[in-house]
């Protein structure tokens, strides 16, 4: 049984380490996608060449957990490909104040 434990230690540990790099890379596709350079616009056919890839892969039978993968890919890559709204600025400036 500790062998057992050990296992599953091991594939969280790496889980999670996976979950943090894919976090980051995420974070890093969205920073250049937004950046509206030659960059943003190489990564954005990336990405849609991952979107046909991943669509291609869907349709093709495939087993439960390899269908899950194929979904949660196709999920980020959607969300990827979404035009980000622009943000708000953190603050107004009021122009009313004292005029010397």
């Amino acid at each position: 049984m500790a062998d057992l434990n050990a296992v599953l230690t091991r594939l969280n540990d790496r889980l999670l380490r996976l979950e943090g790099e894919l976090f980051v890379l995420r974070s890093l596709a969205r920073a250049t996608l937004t950046a509206g350079d030659d960059h943003a616009a190489r990564m954005r056919k990336l990405v849609e060449a991952a979107k046909v890839a991943l669509d291609d892969e869907a349709k093709r039978p495939l087993d439960k957990p390899t269908r899950k993968y194929v979904d949660a890919a196709t999920a980020l890559v959607e969300e990827l490909l979404v035009e980000p709204t622009p943000a708000r600025p953190l603050f107004t400036v009021i122009d009313g104040g004292r005029r010397d």
